[in-house]
């Protein structure tokens, strides 16, 4: 029996399609660029001679920039073909990873992590809205959030054997940054997909803001949760005694191949079950994994098994968000910036909140901060699937 998406066309055909593959090499760019800050943290600290909370600000940053970037896009994908969007914002990623190992100061660092953020926002809310465009969601949406995780567990391992085999980060950054532009060439040269919401068709629903407004609340209770965990991951591991170049390094990795893997096993699984259960169902997973690496402490078997199940718990969260806002919002390009401007607000200023708790309150304060942001987000999904299934 082949495997259905809701358009009743194979999905393995999909993946033959030319645009489809470059949409999911994007992705696997996006996540390993976005995520190689994590590891890097405690480098580039070093470099700048600055505390915990301090260099928290690079993620701010990077946020701030993924803010700006977000409206930005939601503005051009109805001016500009959609892949040259999506090919201008890999290219700046690729020139930023670039700069970023050329700079020692706080300052300087901060101002091309948000070039990063807007670049990275560029081709995060491009690639999300020509899926929802082209396939409304559901399996190939769940295989492109796959891609940027199979990005994100490239990203401590390049960045592990640059410190090993370098003694520093700069070759790997280059050698993302290579892979990133040469992506960025292969996009620029095809053609791009039609936009069914042209410039001038009908406005938002009436009775469909309440939804929306939920929709891009959730948006930033998820960017409380998945990015406040997976930023301070490595640096948790390493306050809990796991040595900083292999166990903290590999923890963090254990988290993407967990995250990677739900995602995985979320393609077949969004062609069978509604996003709504599978919304449900990794929320329960989200909250066991927090509770077990709260309960269980140093002990390295509990913060295996809390990033594991953690990392399966939000595996499929973003893109069922999106499958089931689908239905009920039309899936423009500025909805969809909407939705990934909720995301960046909430990455703001979470990463050196627990930066300084972690200061203050030891290394307990990053899966404490992160339960209650998973508490807070599953309170939204169900006011949303309430005032979404209202008649």
């Amino acid at each position: 029996m082949r495997l259905l998406d809701r358009q009743n066309i194979p999905v393995a055909s999909k993946f033959r399609d030319g645009s489809t593959r470059l949409h999911l090499g994007s992705f696997i760019a996006l996540g390993c660029s976005v995520l190689i800050l994590g590891p890097s943290l405690e480098t580039f600290r070093l470099g700048a001679h600055v505390s915990k909370s301090q260099i928290g600000l690079l993620i701010s940053a990077g946020s701030v920039g993924y803010l700006l970037g977000s409206v930005l896009t939601g503005r051009l994908l109805q001016r500009y073909l959609a892949h040259r969007v999506l090919g201008t914002g890999l290219l700046a990623i690729a020139l930023t990873l670039v700069g970023l190992t050329s700079v020692h100061s706080l300052i300087a660092l901060a101002v091309l992590e948000s070039f990063l953020g807007v670049g990275a926002a560029m081709v995060d809310v491009t690639g999300n809205t020509v899926v929802l465009w082209v396939h409304k969601g559901g399996a190939i949406m769940n295989a492109l959030h796959l891609a940027f995780g199979v990005g994100g567990i490239l990203a401590p391992i390049i960045v592990s054997k640059s410190l090993s085999w370098t003694d520093g980060i700069r070759a790997g950054y280059l050698v993302v940054a290579a892979a990133v532009a040469m992506i960025a060439v292969a996009v620029l040269l095809r053609p791009s997909p039609e936009n069914p919401h042209q410039v001038g068709s009908r406005g938002f629903p009436s009775g469909k803001s309440r939804l929306l407004i939920l929709a891009m609340l959730w948006f930033v209770s998820y960017a409380w949760v998945e990015v406040g965990f997976q930023s301070w991951i490595f640096e948790y591991g390493t306050a809990r005694g796991l040595n900083r170049l292999t166990q903290a390094a590999y923890l963090g990795t254990t988290f993407l191949v967990a995250f990677s893997l739900g995602r995985l096993i979320s393609i077949p699984l969004a062609s069978r079950a509604s996003a709504r259960i599978m919304m449900f169902a990794d929320l329960a997973l989200c909250i066991v994994g927090l509770c077990v690496m709260l309960v269980g402490g140093r002990n390295v078997v509990a913060m295996w098994t809390g990033t594991i199940l953690f990392g399966f718990g939000t595996a499929s969260m973003f893109p069922s968000m999106l499958s089931m806002a689908e239905p009920n919002i039309p899936s423009t390009s500025s909805v969809t910036s909407t939705f990934l401007i909720g995301s960046s607000i909430g990455s703001i200023f979470l990463p050196v909140l627990i930066g300084a708790l972690i200061d203050r309150h030891g290394p307990i304060a990053m899966p404490a901060t992160v339960l209650a942001g998973t508490m807070v987000n599953g309170g939204i999904v169900f006011a949303f699937d309430r005032t979404a299934r209202r008649p």
